[in-house]
């Protein structure tokens, strides 16, 4: 192919990546990731900002410090926060063509960058304020030099930019670190002699760059990372991600393969180690060693993790394609692009789609509700920090929140407590990635059980609640046995007005018993179960629960409790809702049972226990 076609064919890919990378990058909420690195910025010093806004944090340092410079002198608005990063996602697209022409061919970087340029996870990770674009620009970097060096090209820029490529890895990402470390141990495999001595140098000098953080990071691996969220992965994980990383389309994971078979069929290449073997290893080592840490240390495995290696796996398919047939190449670059663009922006429907939580949204909704109700509402939230709900509200109309999280400990009894004590006339909540407990809605609709407005969005929403009369309890314990509902009749109490209470303790430590069969529920297409129970003189650190069993004749498979300690307070409302997701029935004789229970602690006097199916 023609320097000057090779020019042009090159400059239009980058012109689509970039607008891919570019288009509206803006507008589209901050994820939660974004915001907290935002939240970690207001620090005086350079040392502060390592010590308080990185140590902290389970990523290396390059994003915050780009993030604390760059909003420093420009502001943190969406645009000049992510900017950075979006210049570092289509500079990938550039260093992706390098590397494949490097390694195999012009044809190979061509057709590897017009994949990269368009498949929407390389856009996506383009596009945000991550160091997720910093990591893959730094990998491709160091696999661009370390190939040269590999192919004979010796000159001294070589070995040095490898070395800073290298250590930019390691303050990027830690994945990417693992990647950079899979490149530089494949070299003093595959160089010997003088070469391999300029090389280790090389090696030794991206290390030394590296030493000044060795302490931070020592310091972020001890902190353990997202296994206590993130599950281990699946023995099919790798297919899963294949599917993943080619917009999980068929038609462009085939269109791909068989752009790299046909490469070896037209072209019958040579066929190397270096060529075909190493750009596999190098996509396969790390995620080997992600997923047996995943598996039996710490769960780490998420498709973003393997973006570092990604490129190897693009020019390990295009590995067979040589440079004789411009024309065969630039129509098979012109049509894959076509491909995959129509996938990501219309199959996929990336630029309409939230693929993080969103804040901007939640913030609009609460804002304009807020207005609507002339300020006479109830504002609760539940956001990780304050400040990710309020880089919008300031900017909208700024306002304060009755609560900002339901989650913490003796949470749910604030709010219960809010609710109870309000004269508003409606109730605001949103959220936005967290791990949401079901009794937050069950206790608004105490007292607010209309809904007026509700907003969903990936991993987020926004609810307008409304005052009025709460929903009818069907099954209410009367104090009397039937066929539904068991109990000691030896602990019922009444006082001289007639009011009954049960009294429940360590020595009869279960309350009313409510059994029913679970296939007569399930069948009414039933899936949750809402329970309310009402006590008196009550102490804090109460050990009294709420529990709920699915059992059959071969036993019981499902069993969970709820502390009603999480929702009491001293002095707060004694009563407390409970829900519980209905599981599928096993046999048409499965049965639930649900109860108050008391394994320890002070006696409880149970007023009132009361159930709703929904």
């Amino acid at each position: 192919m023609a320097k000057s076609t090779e020019k042009v064919v090159i400059s239009a890919i980058l012109l689509l990546g970039a607008a891919l990378r570019i288009f509206n990058y803006w507008d589209f909420s901050l994820s939660n990731d974004e915001l907290s690195a935002l939240a970690r910025l207001n620090f005086s010093s350079f040392s502060d900002l390592i010590h308080q806004g990185v140590k902290i944090d389970g990523h290396p340092a390059a994003a915050q410090v780009i993030l604390y410079y760059t909003t420093k002198f420009f502001g943190n608005s969406v645009a000049v926060v992510r900017f950075p990063f979006v210049l570092a996602g289509i500079a990938a697209v550039f260093y992706m063509f390098r590397l494949g022409k490097q390694w195999i061919s012009a044809s190979a970087g061509l057709l590897s960058a017009a994949v990269f340029a368009t498949l929407s996870f390389p856009i996506l990770y383009s596009r945000i304020a991550r160091p997720y674009a910093l990591g893959m620009l730094f990998t491709l970097m160091a696999a661009y030099y370390f190939i040269r060096i590999v192919k004979n090209e010796h000159e001294g820029k070589h070995y040095f930019l490898l070395a800073l490529s290298l250590a930019l890895c390691g303050y990027s990402h830690y994945f990417s670190a693992l990647t950079a470390a899979v490149i530089a141990i494949s070299g003093t495999f595959l160089l010997t002699g003088k070469t391999l001595k300029y090389y280790i140098l090389a090696l030794s000098l991206g290390f030394i760059l590296y030493v000044p953080y060795i302490p931070i990071f020592l310091h972020q691996l001890s902190l353990g990372g997202v296994g206590q969220w993130l599950g281990p992965p699946s023995n099919g994980w790798l297919l899963e991600h294949i599917e993943y990383v080619f917009n999980n389309s068929k038609l462009v994971l085939a269109s791909v393969l068989s752009l790299g078979v046909l490469g070896y069929a037209l072209f019958n290449p040579k066929k190397t180690f270096v060529n075909q073997g190493l750009p596999l290893i190098l996509f396969a080592a790390p995620f080997l060693v992600g997923f047996g840490y995943s598996k039996w240390v710490n769960p780490v495995m998420q498709h973003s993790t393997l973006l570092f290696s990604f490129p190897f796996l693009l020019v390990f398919i295009f590995s067979g394609w040589g440079d004789s047939k411009p024309l065969l190449t630039k129509i098979s670059i012109g049509l894959i692009s076509l491909i995959i663009c129509a996938s990501t922006i219309i199959e996929k429907k990336f630029y309409s789609t939230n693929h993080f939580g969103v804040f901007k949204e939640i913030a609009q909704h609460m804002v304009k509700w807020h207005g609507e109700s002339g300020g006479n509402s109830i504002l609760i939230g539940d956001f990780n920090y304050p400040f990710y709900l309020h880089y919008y509200t300031d900017r909208l109309a700024p306002m304060q929140l009755d609560l900002y999280r339901t989650t913490d400990e003796k949470s749910l009894a604030k709010l219960k407590s809010i609710v109870s004590n309000s004269e508003k006339e409606t109730l605001i909540y949103g959220w936005s990635t967290v791990n949401q407990s079901p009794e937050v809605e069950e206790i608004i609709r105490m007292k607010f059980p209309d809904v007026i407005e509700r907003a969903t969005y990936f991993n987020s929403g926004a609810v307008q609640f409304r005052v009025g009369t709460p929903s009818i309890f069907r099954e209410i314990f009367e104090f009397e046995k039937t066929e539904k509902w068991n109990f000691n009749p030896d602990a019922i109490e009444s006082d001289s007005i007639g009011s009954k209470w049960i009294n429940i303790s360590s020595n009869n430590p279960y309350g009313p018993t409510l059994t029913t069969n679970v296939s007569a529920l399930y069948n009414d297409s039933i899936r949750e179960v809402i329970v309310l129970i009402e006590c008196s003189g009550l102490e804090n650190g109460t050990k009294l629960q709420m529990v709920y069993e699915q059992v059959n004749e071969e036993g019981g498979y499902a069993w969970e409790s709820d502390e009603f300690d999480k929702q009491y307070e001293p002095g707060g409302p004694l009563w407390g809702v409970f829900h519980y997701q209905l599981k599928e029935p096993k046999t048409d004789q499965d049965i639930l049972k649900i109860y108050p229970w008391l394994p320890e602690g002070q006696e409880v006097k149970i007023r009132r226990v009361s159930v709703r199916f929904r």
